[in-house]
């Protein structure tokens, strides 16, 4: 059994039992200033190596990512199946260039429990509490499916390398050209499928920036989850369409019409520690994913643990109330 926990102050985790969802926060607002940066910087070196493939250099992709021999391969591909993938791989930047990857929202989690560096950092100067969550029930299969390409959760990175992001682009290549080899698609068909390529490898992208974190975090050890939806999806020269028109996305929870609009997880505010205002998304979780909530160090413990049962008995959690076992005080 695994579990991650979040720290949080007695105001935040009121709201997460209240609205039994937990907020999360656009990354613009976090306590790296260079959040998802570091990502974006590594992704933007990759645009000329990833821009156009040589004949050579997808068959070597495509025979490395099938386990098929190069020399058994060569009369499989032609100029019009290299011409796919090129055309696959100018939609997905053309893709990246229209939606705004600043646009990425995160929880954050952590695998330490009872730890003095997360009550310092995320703690108030007053109560604070740590939320265990038990993560196979937190995000379970059936969940992702009802949210493919939306979320994804995933330990932060710290030190990434630029083999890690070249294999995400690579590893679309030959679903494309088996789209292009399936002679039972029609073009409205064939564009749909390639279409959702493009989706499938730009989130994984966004996903694995929104993961990048510096290293002087490391401390942290910290378990994300990632909200991000593209605005639009561009297929080589047709009109952009928008990522909600696009998918089929009827079995898909947690959209509510605003203004006849599809709106995801729609936009809240809240007031930082800072009194800076940030938006954030509510994302509803599995109310028995959340086994125990640890009481950090308080002058009123035995208050805080009396307050606390009370609350969660009023909205019927079972959930176990502990307190640190750190000695920490503030004098």
């Amino acid at each position: 059994m695994e579990y991650v926990y979040h720290y949080t102050s007695a105001e935040g985790l009121k709201g997460i039992l209240e609205s039994k969802s937990l907020w999360a926060t656009n990354t613009e607002y976090l306590n790296d200033f260079r959040e998802i940066k570091e990502g974006i910087d590594k992704i933007k070196l990759l645009r000329e190596e990833f821009s156009e493939f040589s004949q050579e250099k997808f068959e070597e992709i495509y025979a490395k990512r099938k386990g098929i021999p190069s020399k058994d391969i060569k009369s499989k591909l032609q100029n019009a199946d290299i011409d796919s993938a090129n055309m696959f791989l100018a939609s997905f930047w053309n893709t990246l260039d229209e939606n705004l990857l600043g646009d990425i929202y995160t929880v954050s989690f952590t695998t330490e429990r009872d730890s003095l560096n997360h009550w310092l950092t995320y703690g108030s100067e007053q109560t604070s509490y740590c939320i265990k969550f038990n993560k196979d029930k937190f995000h379970d299969n059936e969940y992702f499916i009802r949210h493919k390409f939306l979320i994804d959760y995933a330990d932060v990175v710290y030190e990434p390398t630029k083999e890690m992001l070249n294999l995400l682009i690579e590893k679309y290549l030959p679903e494309v050209l088996d789209c292009r080899l399936d002679e039972s698609l029609d073009k409205n068909e064939l564009n749909g499928k390639l279409g959702k390529l493009v989706i499938a490898a730009f989130n994984d992208i966004a996903f694995e920036v929104a993961s990048i974190k510096n290293k002087t975090f490391m401390y942290e050890k910290e378990f994300r989850f990632t909200l991000y939806s593209p605005g639009f999806v561009v297929m080589n020269d047709e009109p952009k369409v928008d990522y909600f028109d696009f998918i089929e996305c009827s079995y898909i929870d947690f959209i509510e019409l605003k203004n006849g609009e599809k709106e995801f997880f729609p936009l809240k505010y809240r007031t930082l520690k800072s009194g800076i205002i940030a938006p954030y998304r509510a994302v509803p979780f599995p109310k028995n994913s959340i086994e125990e909530i640890i009481i950090g160090p308080s002058e009123n413990n035995e208050l805080a643990v009396k307050g606390l049962k009370s609350l969660l008995s009023s909205l019927n959690f079972n959930v176990e109330v502990s307190s640190t076992q750190t000695s920490f005080r503030r004098i």
